[in-house]
């Protein structure tokens, strides 16, 4: 045993690599969900502000302008829903990402609990090899000198 093993030290930063990986998607989840919040809360403005009866003194809308209006409110609702769906398949997929992240996490300290006991062993083994070496050099000193 010349050196810990390499094996281990790979496992770890191919689970470090996972981990990574996975905490990019849920940071690219936060920065989307706040996208769809944002496009959410513009769509609910537009919409209130649509709604809003039209000033007193106006002349009253036609048959074919009170249409459009209400179909225009139609789609705002529709793009509404949209975004709300969005949102909810968006929120499932983070808690996903999260479970498996914690997974992921889970393995990444396993490994490197992993690397820790081999280089321990590996230091162990080393001292133990190094005290055999240092015992018999003592014995062979001692050998020598009783000889002469």
């Amino acid at each position: 045993m010349n050196a810990p093993r390499a094996c281990w030290s790979v496992l770890a930063n191919k689970a470090q690599e996972q981990v990574s990986l996975i905490q990019g998607q849920l940071a690219e989840g936060r920065v989307r969900a706040v996208a769809l919040q944002a496009s959410r809360d513009r769509l609910q403005k537009l919409y209130s502000d649509y709604l809003k009866p039209p000033e007193t003194g106006s002349a009253s809308q036609g048959m074919q302008e009170t249409l459009n209006q209400r179909q225009f409110s139609t789609q705002l609702l529709t793009l509404l829903l949209r975004v709300d769906q969005d949102l909810a398949q968006l929120k499932g997929a983070m808690t996903e990402s999260r479970r498996e992240l914690a997974k992921a996490e889970r393995e990444r300290l396993k490994m490197q609990a992993l690397v820790e006991q081999d280089l321990l062993a590996f230091r162990a083994h080393t001292r133990h090899r190094d005290q055999q070496q240092m015992d018999a050099m003592g014995v062979l000193q001692f050998n020598l000198q009783a000889g002469a």
